[in-house]
């Protein structure tokens, strides 16, 4: 019986001390358990790609028909989660698509999403509200043209080159909210 609450008490302590989260969870689920947006401060990346950048590699028959969107845009170099570069096309009024190019590799990462708002491409992080170079944090917005500024927005954790869906929520510009 001693050997079984032994065992109980090695399992409950999963993460050594050092490595162990802060608040004992991860921030998607800190995130997910409050039930608020997350932020890019959450999500860190720990260095920044600096070197050469490979060529965009053409392995699909997607990425070869918006190859001169990717090639042009990526040349300027990492601007999302340390060594990726963002790159959206619009789409028509009001709409982009969006994908991720790997600065290192050259590897073409499509988002989940195969439509969204166009994406802000601000010079500065602080302007940028759906991306930025220290984060892993992606932000994508289907906006509903209700005349409040409604809007769906899908929060992307992408590591490990996957998306994955942290938060998914309604929202509203702040920018309309007092003209109601």
């Amino acid at each position: 019986m001693a050997f079984v609450a032994l065992l109980a008490g090695l399992h409950v302590d999963a993460y050594p001390q050092k490595t162990r989260p802060r608040g004992g969870q991860t921030a998607a689920a800190r995130v997910a358990s409050k039930n608020e947006s997350p932020r890019f401060v959450d999500f860190p990346v720990r260095e920044v790609y600096r070197g050469r950048l490979a060529p965009v590699v053409l392995d699909s028959k997607r990425a070869r028909l918006f190859r001169t969107r990717l090639r042009e845009d990526s040349r300027r170099g990492p601007n999302f989660a340390g060594r990726y570069t963002v790159v959206f096309w619009g789409c028509g009024t009001g709409c982009a698509q969006v994908a991720v190019v790997a600065a290192r590799s050259g590897r073409v990462y499509w988002p989940p999403l195969d439509f969204v708002d166009i994406p802000d491409d601000a010079a500065t992080a602080e302007k940028n509200r759906n991306f930025r170079l220290d984060s892993k944090l992606l932000v994508l917005t289907h906006s509903r043209y209700d005349g409040r500024g409604s809007f769906t927005a899908f929060y992307y954790l992408f590591d490990k080159n996957r998306f994955r869906l942290i938060r998914q929520a309604e929202e509203q510009n702040p920018d309309t909210e007092d003209s109601q």
